[in-house]
């Protein structure tokens, strides 16, 4: 049975103005050493959940945090009150299997397995695909997500697939 460990570090909560000014380090090659990628979590009203509800998970790695939250500011939360969004940036763990060597490839593929895991297991409604998707394991039979920092309402760790089959 191998398990697998992904540490996420949070921090939050931000208004989408801070996002868009101020999380724009893209890094350089051949180091890529930018601090702006990794996941996040919107919350906000929803008409049916009401305030604080977690709305939104999303993923960036070829753009930074502030490009993203550019577009959905146009797109995504056109409609919604701007000034009772709040936004959690979460940071996977600075660790030597992520590097250019492999093109990042250990990178996207655990910030897709963050995402999906999520996903899975919140059920933002803003988020259409991936809700019935069971999270791709890859080679392991369980991996958890070490929450660090300010989490927003995320348990301390999310572990897959136990998780989900507790109710089973």
């Amino acid at each position: 049975m191998e398990k697998y460990i992904i540490e996420i570090n949070w921090e939050g909560f931000l208004n989408i103005e801070e996002v868009i000014r101020g999380k724009n380090s893209a890094g350089r090659e051949p180091d890529w050493l930018g601090r702006d990628y990794g996941v996040y979590q919107i919350y906000g009203h929803h008409i049916l959940c009401g305030d604080d509800t977690l709305l939104y998970v999303g993923q960036v790695a070829k753009e930074t945090f502030s490009e993203r939250f550019r577009e959905h500011k146009v797109n995504l939360l056109k409609d919604d009150n701007l000034d009772k969004i709040k936004i959690y940036l979460g940071r996977l763990q600075n660790t030597p299997k992520y590097n250019p060597k492999d093109e990042w490839e250990m990178y996207y593929r655990d910030e897709d397995i963050v995402e999906s895991i999520l996903i899975y297991k919140y059920l933002p409604p803003y988020n259409g695909s991936r809700k019935g998707d069971y999270p791709n394991l890859y080679q392991y039979t369980e991996i958890k997500l070490a929450h660090k920092g300010d989490k927003g309402r995320l348990e301390l760790e999310d572990i897959a697939p136990s998780d989900y089959l507790k109710g089973e």
